[in-house]
């Protein structure tokens, strides 16, 4: 079962992640890292601006105030939009959204 920290962490730390799957004898990595990459494409499809909020700013490291700018809307609704990606995302890994 993810939480939503768990989740954020995952994926500020996409590329340490990502080697770690391929190193780590223990699947813990693996699993965790499959399950993101679905969650993500799920994402996806669901909503891209959700999708496109949470990549830019947790993976990609975009400050808030660069995303707004990006994606043509104010500082408020990207702060909305990563809470509401990143509960979406989460509720995804944990198999309550199919």
């Amino acid at each position: 079962m993810y939480d939503k920290q768990t989740v954020e962490m995952y994926l500020r730390n996409y590329t340490t992640l990502s080697m770690a799957a391929k190193q780590s004898a223990d699947d813990t990595y693996n699993i965790a890292k499959m399950d993101l990459d679905r969650g993500m494409h799920k994402l996806h499809d669901t909503s891209i601006n959700l999708y496109k909020t949470v990549l830019g700013v947790f993976v990609f490291g975009h400050p808030i105030q660069e995303q707004a700018k990006q994606m043509n809307v104010s500082k408020r609704q990207i702060s909305r939009r990563l809470d509401d990606g990143l509960h979406m995302l989460t509720m995804i890994m944990n198999g309550e959204v199919l």
